[in-house]
């Protein structure tokens, strides 16, 4: 009965003793987790300040973007490089002097998202939607080439683009 008497004593003072050093853990992680917090805060102040920072730094490169998305667009329209059916991104950054990155970010940027391919086949097929009906007597083949597609491409995105094949476009359309 004594070592009982004993086993239980002792397993009194271990209980007591995870207790306490539970407690100590506890209380050691709640003032650690609230300095975390405070340093938190103030990263948080430091980069709200420097986001406030920001804008007044991109202002530049915005109307550079803008001014090279400029002559981007003249160059594809003036020198007739969306009829180029070879033309990828990398043969036309290099022929604008940029890298592929940054032509990738100037056209992003000014179309709301749209990647080179999507760009570049938007151009094609509004230039093929205008010839449609500008050149009546043109073969929506011809067209088709003529903006650097391929017919079935050229019908694919057309009506992908405005819901009806290039013919009914044009008979549509040149009704109005």
């Amino acid at each position: 009965m004594n070592i009982l008497y004993i086993l239980t004593e002792h397993s009194y003072a271990i209980f007591v003793g995870i207790a306490v050093v539970s407690f100590a853990f506890a209380v050691f992680l709640f003032f650690r987790s609230h300095r975390f917090k405070k340093k938190n805060k103030a990263l948080e102040q430091k980069l709200t300040e420097l986001n406030r920072e920001v804008p007044s730094r991109e202002v530049p490169n915005r109307n550079r973007d803008a001014e090279a998305y400029r002559r981007i667009v003249q160059a594809v329209y003036d020198d007739k490089l969306y009829a180029d059916r070879h033309m990828d991104r990398d043969t036309f950054a290099a022929r604008m002097k940029l890298s592929r990155h940054a032509l990738n970010r100037i056209i992003s940027n000014n179309t709301s998202g749209l990647s080179f391919p999507q760009w570049i086949n938007n151009i094609r097929i509004e230039t093929g939607s205008d010839m449609l009906l500008n050149e009546p007597d043109k073969s929506v083949v011809d067209i088709a080439k003529e903006v650097g597609l391929t017919p079935n491409n050229f019908h694919r995105l057309f009506r992908n683009r405005y819901g009806v094949t290039p013919i009914r476009y044009r008979k549509d359309e040149g009704r109005k």
